[in-house]
């Protein structure tokens, strides 16, 4: 089946596009803006937000809302998302318990260490990296599996309800954005680059790039495939991704194409229920997710030793000092992010020591206030001192949050990877899958897909899901939810969602200003800095004093965050992506 494209639009959508609330502010706040006294969503698809905000408004709780919401964005946005993904999420109750759900993706039974060292087969142009792009890319996704799991625990609608509107989206269409069309003209200049891909991934080359013809903005994509996918899931249940006819048919489209999953990976999968990281930051308690994430880590990491500084103060009295210490405190965060971190079922993860107050210390004492200092110097090396016992005291991916009328939270990270995943679909169910196995260190050296070079704790091996940026986090003041946020975009999830709770936490800034203040990334290698847009000419030149390496490459994260402040809700979604959020 193909996707219709037309340029008319549909009263669904168009009902979307205006239903979110008040908008904080005077006439003049933006769109991407909303408030609400009772419940909120924030995601970066208007018509995702709308469905999980239909669902609260019929009574379902944050949990049922955010299956809503996941549902809805894996129809539009198959950029970035979808059940051929995976992710992490954490719910918090109003009560206090917390849970943390992983639905990573995992390798396939037949993976090995070296599988993507070995040449691969050549075609016209230069040959495609295996690891993220075709059949060997392909990791066994656990999206559904992990929808199947949280709403079997802690749903209250049932499983056909909450699919209904994304049914609607992928029968009636939705009107592609700007954000849609940059990342199909990314993904057509791979085809361009590797033209068999146009047969080996013939699915994706037709029915989102138009085979070679990108459709226009306002243009309407529909997906009859994939609401005969959704279809069957209401009627069967979330399980008949990973068994039965659908999972044979996945198995059938991987293997013809060359790939390794089976049906029985895909009958294996399991969700993994882990705990989450807790810290203390000033008067703030952060709840964020642990390895096989890097995120949480990275993030409390960075946090403990901006911790030590007079970060408010430093603000007002010397702001190019407040960016330089940020970018060197998640310069030693990256750093150990690379030599150390992966999946905790597979090796010891010294998550511990690296989040602790004496550790941060440490570092931050290395900070230089006067000068950046070359990447060996920053995190540690030293396998005994970091696995010692501790002494004293992170293109494709989309996140939302939701908060219900009795407090209840949900924030929740999904992604296919890169733009359009694999490139490689299940063409009879519209089913796009994920290239996740570019996450793992597919090549010793070589940087992946994001340019991050990784170390052996994240090699390939069966049955492991590979480090993820992804970086759900519920920050609480009073043991009350304050603020929600995440963040898409690789490894700039990481700094996107780091600047942003430093602008709402310690900088004083308005939601406006947190989310469309100039945003440094730094990864550590390479040792250069990128922002989202142009900085002022005074933090370049103060930068660049300093010793670092500014380049000229525009990039950043894709933020969504909910705000508690004067009792209201107040949600953002990031106009660098066109969502908008919905409340009441």
């Amino acid at each position: 089946m193909s996707s219709i494209l037309t340029p008319v639009l549909l009263p669904f959508v168009s009902v979307c596009l205006v239903a979110f609330g008040a908008q904080p502010g005077d006439a003049t706040s933006p769109d991407w803006l909303a408030v609400g006294t009772q419940a909120m969503v924030a995601s970066d698809s208007a018509p995702a937000s709308q469905a999980g905000l239909r669902i609260l408004q019929a009574g379902g709780n944050a949990v049922d809302a955010a299956a809503a919401v996941s549902f809805a964005l894996g129809v539009t946005r198959p950029e970035s998302t979808g059940l051929g993904g995976g992710g992490f999420m954490l719910v918090r109750w109003a009560d206090g318990r917390v849970c943390m759900l992983d639905y990573r993706e995992v390798a396939p039974a037949a993976a090995t260490p070296d599988m993507f060292s070995r040449p691969a087969g050549a075609e016209g142009g230069e040959v495609p990296p295996p690891s993220r792009y075709g059949p060997l890319a392909v990791a066994v996704p656990g999206t559904l599996a992990g929808w199947e799991y949280a709403l079997r625990v802690f749903g209250s609608k049932p499983l056909p309800e909450l699919l209904a509107p994304a049914i609607t989206l992928a029968e009636d269409g939705f009107a592609l954005d700007a954000h849609y069309l940059d990342n199909a003209a990314d993904a057509l200049k791979t085809y361009q680059k590797h033209p068999g891909l146009q047969q080996s991934c013939a699915y994706v080359w037709r029915t989102f790039l138009g085979s070679g013809t990108l459709p226009r903005q306002g243009d309407m994509l529909r997906r009859p495939a994939l609401a005969k996918l959704l279809r069957l899931i209401a009627q069967d249940g979330a399980g008949c991704l990973h068994h039965g006819p659908v999972a044979a048919q996945i198995e059938a489209t991987v293997r013809a194409a060359g790939g390794i999953l089976t049906r029985d990976d895909l009958e294996r999968y399991e969700v993994r229920r882990r705990e989450p990281l807790r810290c203390r930051y000033r008067d703030y308690t952060v709840l964020t997710v642990p390895p096989p994430s890097s995120g949480g880590t990275a993030i409390i990491e960075g946090l403990k030793i901006l911790e030590t500084f007079d970060l408010p103060r430093l603000a007002t009295t010397d702001p190019a000092l407040t960016t330089h210490v940020q970018i060197e405190a998640l310069k030693h965060a990256f750093a150990d992010r690379a030599r150390w971190l992966g999946d905790p079922d597979f090796g010891r993860v010294p998550v511990e020591r690296l989040t602790s107050a004496a550790y941060a210390r440490r570092l931050a004492a290395r900070i230089d206030v006067n000068r950046t200092k070359p990447p060996d110097d920053y995190g540690t090396a030293d396998a005994a001192e970091l696995l010692a016992p501790p002494v004293g005291d992170d293109g494709g991916t989309s996140h939302f949050c939701v908060v219900d009328k009795a407090g209840n939270v949900v924030v929740a990270t999904e992604t296919i990877n890169t733009e359009f995943g694999s490139l490689l679909a299940v063409e009879e169910y519209g089913l796009i899958l994920n290239n996740e196995m570019d996450d793992f260190t597919a090549v010793a050296g070589a940087p992946n897909a994001f340019g991050l070079i990784q170390g052996e704790a994240n090699a390939v091996a069966p049955g492991k899901r590979p480090l993820s940026s992804m970086s759900p986090t519920i920050v609480l003041k009073d043991n009350e939810p304050v603020l929600l946020v995440g963040a898409s975009g690789g490894p700039r999830i990481i700094t996107s969602v780091f600047h942003v709770m430093l602008c709402l936490l310690d900088y004083g800034r308005s939601p406006e200003e947190a989310m469309t203040s100039c945003r440094p990334h730094q990864q550590w290698s390479p040792d250069e800095v990128c922002f989202d847009h142009d900085p002022p000419a005074s933090l370049a030149a103060a930068l660049q004093q300093r010793g670092h390496h500014l380049a000229d490459k525009r990039r950043t994260g894709i933020v969504q965050f909910i705000l508690r402040r004067d009792g209201t809700w107040i949600g953002a979604s990031d106009p660098r992506k066109g969502g908008r959020p919905a409340g009441y």
